[in-house]
């Protein structure tokens, strides 16, 4: 059974909605990038849904991220393929 999940960043700019089978998060992520950008808790929570019924009002207000990766494991700095996006207005990851 599916059922709507709801969100939106700290001042309202971006809202969302998606439909989703697991209405609680599946997963935190505690990865060394999740750490630094999340501050707080230092994780990122993740939730499983349909991409397909994403819907988003406000992406003028996205912006997107995508780390730079250089540690002991990488010869050279390397890009990210992961896209974090947040809010130009508040900075509240989405």
């Amino acid at each position: 059974m599916s059922c709507e999940l709801k969100g939106s960043c700290r001042c309202g700019a971006i809202r969302f909605s998606v439909q989703s089978h697991t209405p609680v998060p599946y997963q935190l992520c505690y990865c060394s990038i999740c750490r630094k950008q999340q501050g707080g808790g230092g994780y990122a929570i993740n939730l499983g849904a349909d991409a397909r019924s994403l819907k988003v009002e406000g992406e003028e207000s996205l912006g997107l991220y995508r780390a730079r990766i250089e540690d002991d494991e990488h010869r050279r700095c390397e890009v990210s393929s992961g896209e974090r996006h947040f809010c130009l207005e508040c900075g509240s990851a989405r």
